[in-house]
């Protein structure tokens, strides 16, 4: 099984890849703010699980905030579609 675990090196993301490198037969694919997004659409294909955790939280305008939390999850979204 592959996993997608976006904002893989916040807080939540980082002990969820802890735990999940504990399990057999699991690749993870990690995304976070300093990776492109190519990263993901050129893996979306093979991807069976998405930890969706990625987002903006103090954001410093609302153009950040949607970029970083409703832009980047329409983006995944209209991928998987």
């Amino acid at each position: 099984m592959k996993v997608l675990i976006t904002g893989s090196n916040g807080f939540i993301g980082k002990n969820l890849i802890s735990h999940l490198q504990e399990e057999k037969d699991l690749e993870i694919v990690t995304f976070d703010i300093n990776d492109d997004f190519s990263k993901i659409e050129n893996n979306i294909n093979n991807i069976d699980f998405i930890f969706h955790l990625a987002g903006v939280n103090r954001p410093q305008s609302v153009e950040e905030f949607y970029q970083g939390n409703a832009d980047l999850t329409k983006r995944i979204v209209d991928l998987i579609k």
